[in-house]
């Protein structure tokens, strides 16, 4: 099958994930087997794939920069289950430069994503003898393997003699200044609480130029009072606050999320680091220093307000080409 033929394919897949978006029961069924996969958070990763990644002119100008044949090697991919179809990416990018896919889904996401692989492999019937569900992972020329720091190391280890690449915990950031437009600001709650916080490209430090006010922060972020009736989400925050208190650490809340000064990069679910700046130049040393623990930066003059949990095809994770990888 041609590249032009596989891209007709996703363009059916884009079309059949839209309405897979729009159904309830499934929905609920994914937040049941996940209550970390909320329907309104499910719904936002399946229609941002549908849309970003399966576009028929988006995959076409993708595409157009890469020169490859389709090769007899096999790929292991090991997937994250921080975010639903948080590795689609991955298996996007195989698809269309290995014949075989050995693929480890994870168990936190292993629901949807295996929908969206039986969906896609009606549409595509060649591809039902490439992808293969395993348990391990082994006997593969290339390795893609995304997990925790923890996780790094055992893949480090047992994926040393492969090709890999091997992704462990990153986080983003955002750059806030006094210029700053009620809009702008609204869009930056959605890079802070989509998926409760749980992915490398939310938003967990604020750099804050001096005279900028929070309470800007806590107005805006009442859309996102709902998440007071998630229990884990909750549990996290009672937690986190606790130790704030016990510890006499100076913090504010509005009772679903906290503001703590630290310089820290990552912060824990319900609480955000905050730090002021001077100039911008405090702000890029930050940005050198942490350069391997930050996934992207959002503000003026970088990726714009609202669209860190909105990647295109040219987004690799941790900036390693996937495609480039893959074909060489």
């Amino acid at each position: 099958m041609n590249r032009i033929e596989k891209i007709k394919n996703l363009s059916s897949l884009k079309t059949e994930l839209i309405k897979l978006s729009q159904d309830e029961d499934f929905l609920d069924r994914i937040e049941s087997s996940n209550p970390w996969f909320i329907k309104e958070f499910s719904k936002n990763s399946i229609l941002n794939i549908a849309n970003e990644y399966l576009d028929e002119d988006k995959l076409t100008q993708w595409l157009s920069k890469y020169h490859f044949k389709i090769s007899n090697e096999t790929v292991g991919i090991i997937l994250a289950g921080n975010l639903p179809l948080v590795g689609f990416h991955d298996i996007l990018c195989a698809y269309f430069t290995t014949q075989n896919i050995h693929l480890k889904l994870s168990s936190k996401d292993s629901l949807l994503t295996q929908k969206v692989l039986d969906v896609w492999m009606e549409i595509d019937c060649e591809l039902k003898s490439r992808i293969h569900l395993v348990d391990r992972i082994i006997n593969c020329d290339k390795i893609i393997a995304t997990g925790s720091n923890n996780s790094y190391k055992y893949f480090e280890y047992y994926f040393k003699k492969y090709k890999h690449i091997l992704r462990k915990n990153r986080t983003s950031m955002a750059v806030l200044t006094n210029d700053m437009s009620d809009e702008e600001i609204d869009k930056l709650i959605d890079d802070i609480f989509l998926y409760f916080g749980l992915g490398c490209r939310n938003v967990s430090k604020l750099w804050i130029e001096k005279g900028f006010e929070l309470k800007r922060i806590f107005e805006a972020s009442e859309r996102y009072h709902f998440l007071f009736n998630h229990v884990k989400y909750m549990n996290n925050y009672d937690y986190q606050r606790t130790l704030l208190l016990l510890n006499k650490i100076p913090h504010l809340s509005n009772n679903f999320l906290m503001l703590r000064e630290e310089k820290s990069l990552f912060s824990p679910i319900s609480v955000l680091h905050y730090e002021y700046f001077d100039t911008i130049e405090d702000v890029h040393k930050d940005m050198e220093i942490n350069q391997e623990n930050i996934q992207c930066v959002i503000g003026h003059n970088f990726i714009p307000f609202g669209q860190a949990q909105v990647p295109g095809l040219l987004d690799y994770a941790d900036g390693v080409d996937t495609m480039q990888f893959l074909i060489s």
